[in-house]
């Protein structure tokens, strides 16, 4: 028997990921009409998860002249699923060894490059792109906005963009970009928008807005900067606003910012972890409803990997180095008694060795929404 239009849709509905909705419009013309209908799209958005291609990092060692000619790296999130060869950056203005990572959002990566130095400020040639697609857009620099040789650059955030669609909140026709600039202890903001106009950004309930120098991580789809007397400022990558937090007291956060023994990164369930790494011990943070932050998990590291195989009692003696940040883990190295990596998982506190360099930190890919019904994945 067949099923009438609103049953398809709820059949639909209930296909639980990305690839196969992709694969599920294959099958008739049928279903890719009811599939690619704008009211199903937000329907289904609204119930699953955007699906994760894979993660970037950027390679190492950071001085182009050393590197090799692939530039930044794509890890898939299934190999079986996603062909890492589709997200390739070659296709990127004089190649992709060029250019570095600065922010992901969705299916697009906000990225610069260094060796342009000619521009106003120290702002560095910038783009946009999404890989899956093989599209990109350049962030020129802004004008008229009160910005003069006085200021430099400082850094840039990918942001949803403004329009409402229902196909999502950023992709290659809508999205922003926030740059800030500092003049002496002052910092300045400004907001690019996807028709290339650019806007001032208030952020003059920031004190002292010199805070967003100090920055503290990625988290939850926010950027989070250390305010000083325990507080946490934290831009939110859908609305662009800042908001800020008060941080535990049973830490002196002061001293832990300093000595970089601290920083934001995701959990596995796509919210904001603090940790701490100090000595031997390892402890997580997580925020109760997104109000309170609070302890949340707490570990020796000397016992968490007695099991590993290069494993030494010793090498605990003194605070590891923190070597990446990523979707659910961190990597910590020894630095005395012999390098050798591992994870430490932020859900369960187990080990696990790493046999390869991850970048400082790790950026998350998605597939670009709506689906292209056109495109199947193998």
């Amino acid at each position: 028997m067949d099923m009438n239009d609103d049953i398809l849709g709820l059949v639909l509905e209930r296909v639980s990921s990305h690839v196969a909705l992709i694969r599920a419009a294959a099958v008739c013309r049928r279903w890719r009409r009811a599939i690619a209908d704008a009211a199903f799209l937000r329907r289904y958005r609204s119930l699953h998860a955007p699906t994760a291609a894979g993660y970037y990092h950027n390679c190492y060692p950071p001085i182009r002249f050393h590197r090799g000619s692939g530039g930044p790296a794509f890890v898939p999130s299934s190999p079986r699923m996603v062909d890492a060869r589709r997200f390739s950056l070659d296709f990127l203005p004089g190649g992709a060894w060029s250019w570095d990572i600065k922010d992901s959002r969705g299916s697009l990566l906000l990225m610069d490059s260094p060796l342009a130095t000619s521009v106003p400020f120290g702002f560095r040639d910038q783009l946009v792109c999404e890989p899956l697609t093989r599209r990109y857009k350049r962030i020129l620099p802004p004008t008229g906005l009160g910005l003069d040789n006085r200021c430099s650059f400082v850094a840039s955030y990918l942001l949803d963009g403004e329009a409402s669609e229902a196909d999502g909140l950023i992709s290659m026709s809508n999205f922003r970009v926030l740059c800030t600039f500092s003049r002496g202890v002052v910092t300045q903001a400004a907001m690019f928008a996807v028709n290339s106009t650019w806007s001032k950004k208030s952020i003059d309930h920031i004190a002292p807005s010199s805070v967003l120098s100090r920055l503290f991580g990625r988290g939850g789809d926010s950027w989070y900067f250390y305010g000083g007397d325990n507080t946490l400022i934290s831009l939110d990558g859908s609305t662009g606003e800042f908001s800020s937090s008060v941080l535990p007291a049973i830490e002196d956060w002061d001293v832990l910012i300093l000595g970089s023994r601290c920083f934001v990164t995701d959990g596995r369930d796509g919210k904001p972890r603090i940790f701490t790494v100090v000595k031997n011990t390892m402890k997580v943070f997580a925020r109760l409803n997104g109000g309170e932050w609070t302890l949340d998990k707490r570990v020796l590291l000397s016992e968490a990997t007695r099991r590993l195989k290069a494993y030494q009692p010793s090498s605990f003696s003194r605070s590891p180095s923190i070597l990446t940040s990523g979707a659910g883990l961190v990597v910590l190295s020894p630095q005395y008694g012999g390098i050798w990596p591992f994870s430490i998982d932020l859900d369960t506190m187990d080990s696990a060795p790493v046999t390869r360099d991850m970048g400082k930190m790790v950026y998350r890919c998605e597939l670009p929404w709506p689906p292209a019904l056109h495109t199947c994945l193998s």
